[in-house]
C-alpha cells in the first residue's frame, strides 16, 4: 500500500497532466503578460525578470515594467500597467514611453552598408498606450488588444488572440490583427508558451510583411519569437 501512494506521488509530481487534474484551468499563464507580439489579457502577481517584460506589481493589479529587448536595441522604455481578473474576465490598460538613443548607431550602419541612402534618420521616441480584454472559458482564452503609438507616424492597430492550455503550464497561442494606421496592414503570429511557477518560456513566429529600412531591397515578412522569463513567486 505504501509503495502504490509513494507511485502514485511521483506520477503527478512528474506529469503536468496529473497535477493539474483536479484544478480548474486559469487559461493561458505566460508569466511575462505576453502572448506573442501582444499583451496578454493577464494579471501581473509578482516580480518577473523577462526578455519581452520586466515588471514589479505595485498595488491592486498595477505594475511598472520594461523591455529588455527594446533596452538592448538602444530604446530604453519604462510603462505602467493595470490589470482585473473579475471571474473570466481580463481587462489590461496600460501606457508606455520610450526614449531612443540609437539613431546615431543605425545611421552610420546603414548609411556604410548601403551607400545610396544619403541619410538614414530613425525615430523611435514616444508614448504608446493599449487596452485588452480577455475572456477565460476554461483552459481556452479568447482577447482583444487596441493599440496606439506616437513616434514619428502614428500607428493604431487592433490584433485578436486565443491561448489554449493543454497540459499542465503550457499552452499554445495565436494572434492576428490589422494595423489601420501606420506600418503593416495585416499581423499574425502563434506558438507555444509555458508559465511555470517560476520559469517563463515561449518560442514563436510573426508575420509582420515588414520591409526593414535598414535591409533596403529586403523584406523580413517572418520573425521569430523568443521570450525568457524568471518569476519570483
Amino acid at each position: 500500500m505504501k509503495s502504490t501512494r509513494l507511485a502514485c506521488a511521483f506520477a503527478a509530481l512528474f506529469s503536468p497532466v496529473l497535477a493539474s487534474a483536479e484544478a480548474e484551468p486559469v487559461g493561458v499563464r505566460t508569466n511575462t503578460a505576453r502572448l506573442m507580439t501582444t499583451d496578454a489579457a493577464e494579471v501581473i502577481d509578482a516580480p518577473v525578470l523577462g526578455l519581452q517584460r520586466t515588471a514589479i506589481p505595485l498595488f491592486a493589479g498595477v505594475a511598472v515594467d520594461t523591455s529588455l529587448y527594446a533596452d538592448a536595441l538602444l530604446a530604453p522604455n519604462l510603462g505602467l500597467r493595470w490589470a482585473l481578473a473579475a471571474g473570466p474576465h481580463r481587462i489590461v490598460l496600460g501606457a508606455r514611453y520610450t526614449h531612443f538613443v540609437g539613431a546615431s548607431v543605425y545611421s552610420d550602419t546603414v548609411e556604410s552598408e548601403a551607400p545610396a541612402i544619403q541619410s538614414f534618420e530613425p525615430e523611435l521616441s514616444g508614448p504608446s498606450f493599449y487596452g485588452v480584454y480577455g475572456l477565460v472559458l476554461g483552459p481556452l482564452q479568447l482577447q482583444g488588444e487596441a493599440r496606439y503609438g506616437h513616434y514619428t507616424t502614428d500607428y493604431l492597430s487592433f490584433t485578436g488572440g486565443a491561448g489554449l492550455n493543454f497540459a499542465g503550464h503550457w499552452s499554445v497561442v495565436a494572434e492576428a490583427g490589422v494595423r489601420v494606421k501606420g506600418g503593416s496592414a495585416f499581423r499574425a503570429a502563434a506558438g507555444i508558451r509555458y508559465g511555470g511557477d517560476g520559469l517563463g518560456f515561449g518560442l514563436g513566429a510573426a508575420y509582420v510583411d515588414l520591409s526593414d529600412p535598414a535591409l533596403p531591397g529586403e523584406s523580413l515578412p517572418v520573425l521569430p519569437v523568443l521570450d525568457l522569463s524568471w518569476t519570483f513567486r
